[in-house]
């Protein structure tokens, strides 16, 4: 990791960057415990890890989180079934396994036969070709582990069971982002703050309105907390729990959060306008429709919303509501268009990959490759923050923008593979349960919500009970336990 940006995540009192350290490996191994002592179901195990990534091993590498220790042991558990024969893959979902490495097979061929577009910094050429390796074992494994792993726990294929389980996490993050305004405003202490999960460079961000503040309870970013909300608030409206809902939506707004607008929107069209669509596909893909619609209308008017900003930058709802989305369109400074399809793209992640595969469109058929970002040339990340870190080959680009990353790692037949496998759904789904998963698969490509897709994409294609629907399953003990 660059030191210029360790130094902005790290904290500056060494007990608690120690105590931050440790909690990955406590939590993970506390939840592994319960859920092998059957105190805890698998869904359980993986949700409430993925609900406290504010704590990360920095020093080692900020993906090393609690919930990627539990997806280590799952991998291994399922590892050892399918060696023992316990477990088999279907052929249609052994297809999703291999994808990375067809990607980089041709990859490969393309950079010896045809032509090599990437940047390879001093001593690291071979990295390139083992990239891929890493990202399959570290990455893209352990989540068919996970989906084997939820398909044997019967309990949790429940929609009712894991509508429990989201408002039981939401309800516990209020109480820790309560906690973290309180520590911030009243007490003023930035340790403790960080012990309850504030991360220090959203604290820098800080002042002395409540509306400059970026909750984000014990989640891994405020974005990634305000995800989780928009995701939690269907289930809270559909149980009649509308001052949860309310407290969910106020929570969103204050993680300052352009990801949680989107998402509301999102859900909107999904519930109100699309819901009452037959296919869950063409939900997903109508929603989509009407929000690049509405992108490209914004985008037209953006001169008017930007001066609008300009006189009304004093006033706390203007801040909250347009002050980051008017420095996404705002192009005066930065003097290059971020724009494509209407949606402002962040100018240090997804705005040079778009600019790397305009320049290289045939990769748009195969990706560049799994992991394989960090050689995307340096010159195309110029003038940002991260630029001297890609000169040196520091860091990759784990993209937000879901659809768009697999489309760049893989490239478009890989993200048509993905779509048509993943948005499967039994025959007997209910008509919340196909309009959630559509909005689930819409903040997907807006949000790295990859746990969340899994779950529900189980959820929806098979049986209450956890029986198979008649589409072949991902995994499936020969036996039960």
């Amino acid at each position: 990791m660059d030191n210029s940006i360790y130094n902005l995540l790290v904290s500056s009192n060494p007990y608690v960057e120690v105590f931050k350290e440790t909690m990955p490996v406590l939590i993970a191994g506390m939840l592994l415990h319960l859920h092998y002592k059957g105190r805890i179901t698998a869904l359980e195990t993986l949700l409430y890890a993925f609900s406290t990534e504010a704590y990360t091993m920095l020093k080692i590498g900020p993906t090393f989180t609690a919930t990627f220790f539990v997806s280590v042991a799952f991998t291994i558990e399922q590892l050892h079934y399918l060696i023992r024969g316990q477990i088999y893959i279907h052929r249609r979902y052994l297809l999703l396994l291999v994808l990375p490495a067809i990607s980089s097979f041709i990859i490969f061929f393309i950079v010896q036969l045809y032509k090599d577009p990437f940047y390879y910094p001093p001593g690291k050429q071979s990295a390139f070709y083992m990239r891929p390796v890493y990202f399959y074992i570290k990455t893209y494994l352990p989540l068919f582990a996970i989906g084997a792993k939820l398909l044997q726990d019967k309990e949790q294929l429940s929609f009712e069971y894991y509508t429990g389980v989201m408002k039981k996490i939401a309800k516990f993050s209020f109480v820790i982002a309560g906690l973290q305004i309180i520590c911030q405003f009243l007490i003023h202490n930035d340790s403790l703050g960080e012990i309850l999960g504030m991360q220090h460079r959203y604290m820098l961000e800080s002042s002395t309105s409540v509306f400059s503040m970026r909750v984000q309870a014990l989640f891994g970013e405020p974005k990634v907390f305000s995800a989780f909300l928009s995701v939690s608030i269907p289930l809270f409206v559909r149980s009649k729990e509308y001052k949860m809902a309310v407290l969910s939506i106020l929570m969103g707004l204050l993680t300052v959060s352009q990801t949680f607008w989107i998402n509301m929107l999102s859900a909107g069209i999904t519930f109100l306008l699309v819901g009452r669509m037959q296919s869950t596909r063409l939900k997903i893909v109508s929603t989509l429709g009407i929000i690049i619609s509405l992108f490209l209308i914004v985008n037209e008017s953006k001169n008017y919303f930007i001066k609008l900003y300009a006189k009304n930058q004093n006033n706390a709802i203007y801040q909250l509501v347009f002050k980051r989305s008017v420095y996404r369109y705002d192009n005066e400074i930065w003097q290059k268009d971020n724009v494509v399809m209407g949606m402002p793209l962040q100018r240090d992640m997804e705005l040079p990959v778009v600019d790397f595969l305009r320049d290289q469109p045939y990769l748009l058929l195969t990706g560049y490759g799994a992991g394989n970002s960090t050689f995307i040339p340096a010159q195309y990340f110029f003038g940002q923050m991260n630029y001297e870190s890609r000169l040196n080959g520091v860091g990759g680009h784990n993209l937000n923008m879901r659809w768009f990353y697999i489309l760049a790692e893989f490239g478009i037949f890989s993200l048509i593979i993905f779509f048509s496998i993943l948005t499967y759904t039994r025959k007997n789904i209910s008509v919340f349960q196909s309009s959630y998963f559509a909005f689930i698969w819409v903040c997907f490509f807006f949000s790295q919500i990859d746990l969340f897709l899994i779950i529900t994409a189980l959820l929806c294609a098979h049986d209450a009970d956890g029986s198979a629907s008649p589409d072949p399953v991902i995994y499936q003990l020969k036996h039960s336990y």
